[in-house]
């Protein structure tokens, strides 16, 4: 375990330092360091990529990290990346989105991505004029980052878009997969997880999978846990 600790350490830091490289456009100091890094041999690839994040980081000038879950999850999913992000010096928050995580609203009363977002948007306004926060959205829930960036523009440094949606102006979530689906009306129409909480006639509000279902389609590459 402490191995596979390790490894989910090493792996955010350099998925920090890449984002970083991207765009040079952040100014400013940070102080915290990563106390571990001495103590690795020089030699490894790993260690001296997490020196490099610690150097970087130190020009970034916007800390705030939002971290928005996808679909079926909430704010918990984030718990390891959180704990790993504040040990670098960031500032990372996880929110869930409406009717998703402890958020108690009947989800069939979720029927626009407006609604969805609700959460977020309502902290992007609640934002100081100064300050700007980095987005990370994975799954579905890079729609609310594009959404986020077409009202919010000035308030957001970056957006990741990890394994996400893009959605362009005028698709919905499933139209991105429609080649691989054959098309979004058919598997809205075929799909038998979908969930019609207002009746066929209305859009879906909702999807449940079978329990062993769940391991290869959403956790296949994570570790069993005891």
């Amino acid at each position: 375990m402490a191995a596979e600790e390790e490894l989910l350490h090493r792996q955010a830091l350099s998925m920090v330092l890449h984002q970083h490289q991207l765009s040079q456009r952040f100014d400013g100091s940070m102080s915290r360091r990563i106390g571990s890094t001495s103590s690795r041999r020089h030699t490894d690839p790993l260690a001296n990529n997490e020196k490099k994040v610690v150097e970087s980081l130190e020009n970034i000038k916007f800390r705030r990290v939002v971290l928005i879950h996808g679909e079926g999850f909430g704010a918990w999913c984030w718990y390891k990346t959180i704990a790993q992000l504040e040990e670098v010096g960031l500032l990372p928050t996880a929110m869930d989105l409406t009717g998703s995580g402890i958020d108690l609203t009947d989800t069939n009363t979720v029927t626009t991505l407006a609604e969805y977002s609700k959460p977020l948007i309502q902290y992007l306004e609640a934002l100081p004029e100064d300050e700007k926060v980095i987005l990370v959205g994975h799954s579905s829930g890079g729609a609310c980052l594009s959404y986020a960036l077409e009202n919010f523009p000035e308030k957001i440094s970056k957006a990741i878009f990890l394994c996400a949606t893009m959605v362009s102006n005028g698709q919905r979530p499933f139209d991105v997969f429609a080649e691989e689906l054959g098309s979004a009306e058919r598997f809205m129409q075929e799909s038998e997880f979908l969930i019609y909480g207002n009746g066929k006639d209305e859009p879906p509000t909702g999807f449940m999978f079978e329990k062993q279902l769940m391991k290869g389609l959403y956790f296949n590459q994570s570790p069993t846990k005891v």
